[in-house]
């Protein structure tokens, strides 16, 4: 009996190993958008390092360019609502991020304070943050931070993001976000209130959408670049220097338009 009862011990165990194995696994690998549905990838970035991919295979493969245009027939209503940064910065970054993405957690939380001090806090570059939840929890934490403004919005989204393991493994989230909710100087009954607002919910999927069927956003993080009419798009980042060439060489295209 000793036996048996140490044998169900360790298949459950193993189990649960595996369980929470194959959860870290698959989140760390992403999402993509195709046929009216999300679903799992080899890499959120997978379009940025399967153009290396190729070039192993073929030493004359050129890599496809990190951004693509958008085209000047696309209307955007994009919130006017900046994050941070200068209202009368040149360039303005739309950040769409899902708050239960991996890869947009690393990206906000240690590639945008490098960002945010070479550009955002010397005036060149303003960031809007888009919601783009891959999930129902994902649009919970949504909400949540939707319930908050200016820089109260801003420590919300940043707290959910290096909480994120917390909450997005938890049984069940909810006590989470009271938590944080809480924390942040918002009434315990006032969060049911929150994750349950029709017209919220309706405006983050519009944007969502919108991204989708506009701008041809497949995974997240996916950043928006734009200055007067010029309008590009980028599907991952894979390191802060490249996105650093990127605003250096958008910077200077854009003040070579101004002098002709």
């Amino acid at each position: 009996m000793e036996k048996f009862i140490h044998r169900i011990s360790f298949i459950i165990s193993a189990a649960l190993v595996y369980l929470f194995g194959m959860y870290t696994y698959l989140s760390y690998k992403g999402f993509v958008y195709e046929d009216g549905g999300f679903y799992l990838i080899k890499d959120a970035q997978a379009g940025f390092f399967d153009n290396f991919l190729s070039s192993e295979d073929s030493a004359d493969a050129v890599p496809a360019p990190l951004s693509e245009p958008v085209k000047d027939n696309v209307a955007l209503n994009l919130p006017q609502e900046f994050m941070i940064g200068n209202p009368d910065a040149p360039i303005s970054i739309y950040e769409f991020s899902s708050l239960g993405c991996t890869h947009c957690a690393d990206f906000h939380l240690n590639m945008l304070p490098k960002l945010k001090k070479d550009y955002i806090d010397t005036g060149k570059i303003k960031l809007s943050f888009i919601h783009f939840p891959l999930d129902k929890r994902s649009m919970q934490a949504a909400l949540l931070s939707e319930c908050f403004e200016g820089k109260q919005k801003t420590d919300v989204i940043n707290l959910l993001f290096s909480k994120q393991r917390e909450w997005s493994l938890a049984t069940d989230p909810m006590p989470h976000f009271v938590n944080y909710a809480v924390k942040n100087g918002l009434k315990q009954e006032q969060v049911s209130k929150c994750l349950k607002n029709d017209a919220t919910a309706k405006e983050v999927l519009f944007h969502r959408q919108e991204a989708i069927d506009k701008l041809g956003i497949k995974g997240t993080p996916a950043l928006l670049i734009t200055s007067g009419d010029k309008r590009e798009i980028i599907a991952g980042v894979s390191s802060i220097h490249e996105l650093k060439d990127y605003l250096d060489k958008f910077s200077d295209q854009d003040t070579d338009t101004e002098e002709e």
